[in-house]
């Protein structure tokens, strides 16, 4: 479970830095008890990111797929044909 601190350890920034480092989890702030944003390491973004970026390639071969199983999808070398002629390639 994620760590949650109230905005106001923000105002002594090392040692909010050093418990972002020491947590090497998301950190989430909270304003009045509710949560107001996250904090992460550029590390653990790095690896969320990489993983929405997966994410939304393999939702789009899936998609793709499903375009294909429905009738609805263009052979390969047909639809590069098409690319090459629009684009004057």
């Amino acid at each position: 479970m994620p760590l949650a601190v109230p905005v106001r350890d923000l105002k002594d920034t090392a040692k909010f830095c050093q418990t972002v480092r020491d947590n090497g989890g998301p950190i989430i702030v909270t304003r009045n008890g509710y949560d107001e944003f996250v904090v992460l390491t550029p590390e653990l973004y790095q690896k969320l990111d990489e993983a929405m970026r997966k994410q939304e390639l393999y939702d789009a071969v899936d998609a793709a797929e499903e375009r294909l199983r429905s009738g609805a999808g263009v052979p390969a070398r047909e639809a590069l044909s098409q690319i090459r002629q629009r684009h004057g390639l």
